[in-house]
């Protein structure tokens, strides 16, 4: 539905490999979509224009409404995660409300790990 390839993919009860090579059956199911290693850049607002163009390509919201089926039809949540990691002192980015509310559409809260030195 959405043209991109998961990072990581698998329904629950399915085995898979986690990182580090060793299998675990899932609890829940999970699609997961990764920046690392698709966009290169240190803006974290880089990467979360990468992720709404997977999302509304071009700016096209056509995919909205059966996206927001398919997760009301089979109880699915979206979060988008992002870390940000500074040293001593630096501001964590500000992350702008139009983000916000373009994630908000599909139903998805940010949830945000920021730290510094």
């Amino acid at each position: 539905m959405l043209g991109a390839e998961p990072t990581t993919a698998y329904r629950k009860g399915e085995i898979f490999k986690r990182s580090r090579g060793h299998e675990v059956r899932g609890r829940t199911g999970v699609w997961l979509l990764s920046t690392r290693g698709r966009i290169d850049s240190t803006e974290l607002e880089v990467h979360f224009t990468y992720l709404l163009g997977v999302l509304f390509p071009a700016g096209d919201k056509r995919l909205l409404e059966p996206l927001r089926a398919l997760m009301r039809e089979d109880d699915l949540a979206a979060d988008v995660g992002c870390f940000w990691y500074g040293e001593h002192g630096a501001e964590p980015p500000l992350i702008p409300e139009e983000i916000r509310a373009a994630f908000a559409e599909i139903g998805a809260t940010i949830e945000t790990d920021f730290d510094t030195d």
